[in-house]
């Protein structure tokens, strides 16, 4: 029993030196005394809770050494019921309450249970199990009438504990274990050291050492709140107590820790530059060649003044003295040889005086013949616009003709320009 208590008290020494400081632990872990009528004796019943931060932190042990002191003092003399033949709640049967009705108000020492393990209604429950120092022994409070005080001081010390698996040593409902009962018809106060577990994990143990006077929360969880403390920040919290690194400015955009316009856009609202470089525009509107407000002029350049005056065209020209844009002037040749625009420019007309050819396509006898005839003019003579040729018909002999013979008449008739 030495070995196994003097392993559980160097943890509990050494856990403090490494993993967090009482202070630090109280804040976390704090203890609750509640008050309350006893069942049948008179006085007052106080309940012990130590409060947890999550459902998975374990109770491990409540504690005293020459370097943690456990004292609870009560100078009117604590209530042990002579039906509980147990220093803890593992003596109090349920089904022997109804029956000795003052066992509920007996004064006991516990991890989590009121009554024996066996009956509790938890799975995997363990009654807690005691190691205390002979000379200095701490059972005797829960089970002598009327005790007045119990002390753990030595450097052997005493303490209540379960192991790790106990699930008793889990919080209930209220995210609270209770660790011990007193009834007393007067004061209470003194000194409580308890070990948890963090989460359940043993190797992040922590030691509590808590003053207690009566009823009340002790070592309540820190009242620090946390936020940012810079009251220039965009996010600045006037009811924070502990700044945690979260303050921010207001960015381009006027948003509180924000990134300001995004890459390609060109405002806060989320529009980019038009072609013209307008944020938000829409761009060259219909109708307009540029930004600028031109449209095409009449030579397809943008903004451009057109056809400059005396210019027949956009690349240039001018009108020739024949009214031709680009022209070269006069070409046609009068019978003077003077050159005009046109014929009908000449001054001077010739008489119209063409030469008519005429030939037969067939000189055999038996046949038809068809008569060709072509004409020429010269030039400077009016042209001619159309033509008929009108003949008598007739028919010859070819053997019998000679040159100069009239065979037929017909008559040409010409229309000039």
């Amino acid at each position: 029993m030495n070995r196994t208590f003097n392993f559980l008290l160097a943890t509990i020494c050494c856990g403090t030196m490494i993993f967090v400081s009482d202070a630090q632990a109280s804040a976390q872990y704090g203890l609750t005394v509640e008050a309350s009528t006893p069942a049948v004796v008179p006085g007052t019943t106080y309940r012990f809770y130590v409060d947890m931060l999550d459902p998975t932190d374990r109770m491990s042990a409540v504690f005293g050494n020459n370097e943690s002191n456990l004292f609870v003092n009560t100078p009117d003399g604590v209530f042990n019921s002579g039906f509980n033949g147990s220093w803890s709640a593992s003596g109090i049967n349920p089904a022997f309450v109804s029956f000795f009705p003052d066992m509920a108000d007996d004064t006991y020492a516990t991890i989590g249970l009121t009554g024996p393990a066996s009956v509790s209604g938890i799975s995997g429950a363990a009654d807690p199990s005691i190691v205390e120092d002979g000379d200095e022994p701490i059972t005797p409070y829960f089970l002598n009438d009327g005790a007045t005080s119990l002390s753990s001081t030595s450097l052997t010390g005493s303490s209540w504990f379960v192991l790790n698996t106990a699930e008793n040593g889990l919080p209930d409902a209220d995210m609270r274990v209770l660790i011990l009962q007193v009834t007393t018809t007067g004061s209470i106060s003194g000194t409580i050291n308890y070990q948890v577990f963090p989460l359940g994990v043993g190797s992040d143990q922590v030691q509590i050492s808590i003053d207690f006077d009566g009823a009340g929360i002790y070592g309540e969880p820190s009242q620090d709140v946390l936020g940012c403390t810079d009251d220039t920040a965009c996010n600045y919290d006037a009811d924070a107590t502990t700044d945690d690194g979260s303050c921010s400015v207001n960015d381009e955009c006027g948003v509180c820790g924000g990134s300001g316009i995004p890459e390609g856009d060109c405002d806060c609202a989320g529009n980019i530059l038009d072609e013209c470089g307008v944020c938000g525009g829409s761009g060259i509107p219909e109708g307009d060649c540029d930004c600028a407000g031109n449209i095409l002029d009449e030579c397809g350049v943008c903004g451009g003044a057109g056809i400059p005056e005396g210019d027949c065209d956009c690349a240039g020209n001018i009108l020739d003295e024949c009214g031709v844009c680009g022209g070269s002037g006069p070409s046609f040749t009068c019978s003077d040889g003077s050159l005009v625009c046109a014929e009908a420019d000449c001054s001077v007309t010739l008489d119209f005086s063409p030469t008519v050819d005429m030939t037969l396509d067939n000189l055999t006898e038996s046949g038809t013949s068809s008569i060709t005839y072509t004409m020429s003019q010269d030039n400077g003579e009016s042209e001619i616009f159309s033509s008929s040729i009108v003949s008598d018909g007739g028919s010859f002999n070819l053997t019998d003709l000679v040159v100069g013979d009239v065979i037929g008449s017909g008559s040409l008739s010409l229309s000039l320009f």
